[in-house]
């Protein structure tokens, strides 16, 4: 075909009449594809970048860099005139009594009725849209073996639940449902497996992409940019988080925008969401801030003896193969809890309601005792609450100080007079973290309350003439006073292994098949 000559608006109009325009809720102009239907690409997509050149080349346009911004701009003002407005949804999406999960290739998998189906068509005005990094899932066996998708957790069996309730409740909620996401935080020491159980088991069962996992980003504008083309986030081998990267990541769990300004213009604004689920690993104790300690649900992973040691390679063959009926468990678990979660009773609701309402169904659902699989999430968050400051010279000189009194007779005076009661005790070492006033006692004492709380330690400030503290310790159910202080998020060793230590593992929730019928 002989060559044109170049006309942005010719190239515009006739590469529109090979596809749909289409727009999102913010005016983002959005391209879908014939073979597609159900897709849509951003207008500044690698895909559409190549679909207009294929095009321009079939026409006998030349196309450059400066060309193509033309025709961009020239799509961008049709999409904004005639495109119809339209969610375009990341992975999941929701539908009438579940959810549509977006497995790539053109294929979704459609769970409702607490029933798992895949299909290739979906409802009319659905809308999923994809990028350059995101990766298609197998295709599901129909095969139910909750036990085979349990033996890939190396953590305690309670853990092993909660992370169940984590991952089936994260691929149940689209983002659109404006729900909070629980944050997942792995601990484990080296040699335990974490790499591999976030970046290959998780990853792969909930979101897989090409960035398996990513180093903390330093800046929550940054997170929010991750956030917009994925379902999960995954950060590897945090050590310590900022104060104010705490507070993004609060934020990107129950939800919120960030605004910045746009690039070459003198006072445009922007704003992204930032909602989205995350994973957080490491070595050490890195979330202390109690804000987002509430958040989170955690899990210590157990060390891998030498002896019992497999190669990734090995164990990444084994989890490829086993990959298609972990996904087909675990979205039937997933419409098993949706179906029910509704009619649970709820003993335990955390900051994260909604995820406790999922507990609760997990637990009908796996027919528990009642209350047992809440009462290890309480138990969890509790813990993690007071392994973040269980350092703290002011929570420890308050722990040993409030054994004791009772609530009935509580120790009681100024800010003043505690503080100098709590310097004064000749069982407590105090670090140089120890506050160096009342005024400072005063203004951290809130932020470590809920640690305090957990520990069964009492601090609370009234105004008379004079502001006074009352202060004293209550033990919990099945707590002593001595036990107060000692409670701590150090991994527990599971009564069973995971694949990577035994594959011949039986664990004490192996009936899980039966029970779910």
């Amino acid at each position: 075909m002989s060559k044109q000559k170049f006309d942005a608006v010719v190239l515009a109009n006739s590469f529109k009449d090979t596809v749909s325009l289409a727009k999102d809720t913010t005016d983002q102009p959005l391209v879908i594809f014939t073979d597609q239907p159900a897709v849509c690409h951003p207008l500044k997509a690698e895909r559409v970048r190549r679909g207009m050149h294929s095009h321009a080349k079939k026409i006998g346009m030349g196309l450059n860099k400066t060309r193509f911004e033309e025709v961009l701009d020239e799509l961008d003002a049709i999409a904004f005139e005639d495109g119809e407005t339209i969610t375009a949804h990341y992975r999941v999406a929701p539908m009438l009594g579940g959810y549509l999960y977006h497995l790539g290739d053109g294929r979704f998998l459609q769970a409702t009725d607490g029933k798992a189906v895949v299909t290739t068509t979906i409802p009319t005005g659905l809308y999923f849209t994809e990028t350059s990094t995101m990766l298609a899932a197998p295709a599901p066996e129909l095969k139910f073996d909750p036990k085979a998708l349990l033996m890939w957790f190396n953590c305690s069996d309670k853990e092993k639940l909660l992370l169940l309730a984590w991952l089936t409740y994260t691929v149940a909620t689209p983002k659109a449902a404006q729900l909070p996401y629980p944050i997942l935080v792995v601990r484990a020491p080296a040699g335990s497996g974490k790499t591999f159980m976030c970046s290959r088991v998780i990853r792969q069962l909930v979101d897989p992409c090409q960035v398996a996992s990513q180093t903390m980003p330093k800046a929550v504008k940054d997170i929010a940019i991750s956030a917009q083309n994925s379902h999960v986030l995954i950060y590897d081998n945090l050590r310590y988080i900022r104060h104010d990267l705490s507070d993004g990541l609060c934020q990107v769990a129950t939800g919120g925008s960030t605004v910045g300004r746009k690039l070459y213009t003198d006072g445009q604004e922007y704003s992204m969401d930032l909602r989205c689920a995350l994973v957080l690993n490491g070595i050490h104790t890195f979330v202390t801030e109690s804000d987002l300690v509430s958040r989170c649900v955690n899990v210590s992973l157990t060390p891998i003896e030498s002896k019992q040691r497999r190669s990734e390679a090995e164990l990444s063959a084994q989890f490829d193969k086993e990959l298609p009926s972990l996904l087909y468990t675990l979205h039937v678990l997933a419409a098993k809890v949706l179906a029910v979660k509704d009619s649970v009773d709820i003993t335990f609701k955390s900051r994260m309601a909604d995820f406790s309402v999922w507990v609760a169904g997990l637990e009908t659902v796996l027919k528990l005792p009642k209350g047992v699989l809440q009462n290890a999430y309480k138990a969890n968050v509790e813990q993690a609450k007071v392994a973040g400051v269980v350092d703290d010279s002011l929570f420890v000189a308050l722990s040993m100080f409030a054994k004791r009194y009772s609530k009935s007779n509580p120790w009681h005076g100024t800010p003043h007079e505690l503080l100098s009661a709590l310097e004064a005790q000749t069982s407590v070492s105090l670090g140089s973290d120890m506050p160096r006033n009342a005024a400072a006692m005063s203004r951290k004492l809130p932020m470590i309350h809920d640690a305090l709380a957990s520990n069964g330690v009492h601090v609370i400030r009234g105004r008379a003439t004079d502001r006074y503290y009352n202060v004293w310790f209550e033990p919990k159910a099945n707590q002593s006073r001595d036990e107060c202080v000692e409670a701590t998020a150090q991994p527990v060793a599971p009564s069973s292994a995971s694949p990577q230590v035994d594959a011949t593992h039986v664990s004490d929730v192996d009936n899980a098949e039966e029970l779910l019928g």
